[in-house]
């Protein structure tokens, strides 16, 4: 059987490692997750600046990728990189393509006032930096990310983590995915 991947992509804040958490169980599969990764090179390099956490990004992208090629399978969550995004922001996609033919992507679905919202509640590592930006900053950078667009991988689910789905319901329709998938050219379907 040919590897599986469920690349999880949405706004910040829109439920996206929640979701994979609770579906990878279901579908056998890992998780890697971006933020836990960097997470961990936080305690092990220690926190900085804005551009130590750049760097520390940068890197935590790598691993991420790096971790997904060697893997039989997995989970994918991070904040991916979209055009019009400046090139410093966002993981990387143009290695999707070469995971595996059967890849689905999961579009968490989060209006960008849910999102900022959560942002704000939400307790991460202090080297993530949330704390030294306003509501009013979050919100703005949330919603210049949502008239990006999505991910061109396909097929996709959509799912609405405005409130918490059904796992289950979720999962089925990740394997319904999975059965009509098409070749993935890139990240972007081109």
């Amino acid at each position: 059987m040919a590897k599986r991947f469920v690349v999880v992509s949405g706004l910040p804040a829109s439920g996206k490692s929640t979701l994979a958490q609770r579906m990878a169980p279901l579908l056998g599969l890992p998780v890697f997750d971006k933020d836990t990764i960097l997470e961990n090179l936080f305690e092990s390099k220690g926190t900085g600046d804005v551009a130590w956490r750049r760097s520390l990004s940068r890197v935590s992208d790598s691993i991420l990728r790096s971790e997904a090629m060697a893997s039989g399978g997995a989970v994918l969550v991070s904040h991916w990189r979209l055009p019009g995004m400046p090139p410093d922001s966002g993981t990387p996609t143009d290695w999707l393509s070469r995971l595996s033919s059967h890849v689905v992507n999961i579009h968490c679905e989060c209006d960008a006032e849910v999102a900022a919202d959560r942002f704000m509640r939400r307790e991460r590592h202090p080297g993530h930096l949330d704390s030294e930006r306003s509501r009013s900053e979050i919100l703005d950078s949330i919603r210049s990310v949502a008239c990006l667009g999505r991910l061109g991988i396909v097929p996709r689910v959509d799912v609405d983590t405005s409130q918490t789905p059904d796992p289950d319901a979720v999962v089925r329709e990740v394997l319904e995915a999975f059965e009509r998938r098409l070749p993935l050219p890139d990240a972007f379907g081109r």
